[in-house]
């Protein structure tokens, strides 16, 4: 897999008070310690990863996500596709 990080990760987006747009990203890079549940809060929808197993999620660059647990990290990616 190749990816481009756009920004620094981010981590502390747990509970929905700390949720961020993560610099306006469409393609995000997740990566958790533990196993989490990941919340887009504008989109009311959530899907769990498990620890050590890192995911792309896409999204709309104005959604705002958050996990559950402080152990999760999020960075703003570029993902080639081809």
């Amino acid at each position: 897999m190749e990816i481009k990080p756009l920004t620094a990760k981010l981590n502390n987006l747990n509970t929905a008070g700390n949720r961020s747009t993560v610099s306006n990203a469409k393609v995000l890079y997740i990566m958790g310690t533990a196993a989490d549940t990941i919340t887009n809060h504008t989109q009311t929808t959530s899907f769990q990863i498990a620890a050590n197993s890192p995911i792309i999620m896409m999204k709309d660059a104005d959604d705002e996500v958050y996990s559950g647990v402080n152990t999760t990290h999020f960075t703003s990616i570029a993902y080639p596709r081809g």
